[in-house]
């Protein structure tokens, strides 16, 4: 399983988010240094994480879970069959035409 430094995952999310580090120490009830503090951490206790999902609206623990992972392998599979069998549909349809 590849590391996730999390804190850098969360300093990416709320750059995403457009949300001021301030406002989100406020949200989170910490200090702005407790925030660069967390950017810096490689782990983050679950209970401030749960925090920090809620506030940034993002789940940071559905990567770390492996039947997040395997689902997701298999949604893109499944796609490729779907776009596969459209063209052949397409096909199909062109051929019935011609006939």
């Amino acid at each position: 399983m590849e590391e996730i430094h999390i804190g850098q995952q969360v300093k990416l999310v709320l750059e995403t988010k457009g949300i001021t580090v301030t406002e989100f120490a406020k949200r989170i009830n910490k200090s702005r240094e407790n925030v660069y503090s967390i950017f810096t951490r490689k782990t983050i206790d679950t209970g401030l994480l749960t925090k920090i999902s809620e506030v940034l609206e993002y789940d940071f623990f559905k990567p770390l879970s492996k039947t997040y992972k395997a689902l997701e392998s298999e949604l893109q599979e499944v796609r490729e069959q779907n776009e596969f069998l459209k063209e052949y549909a397409k096909i199909l349809k062109e051929k019935v035409k011609e006939e």
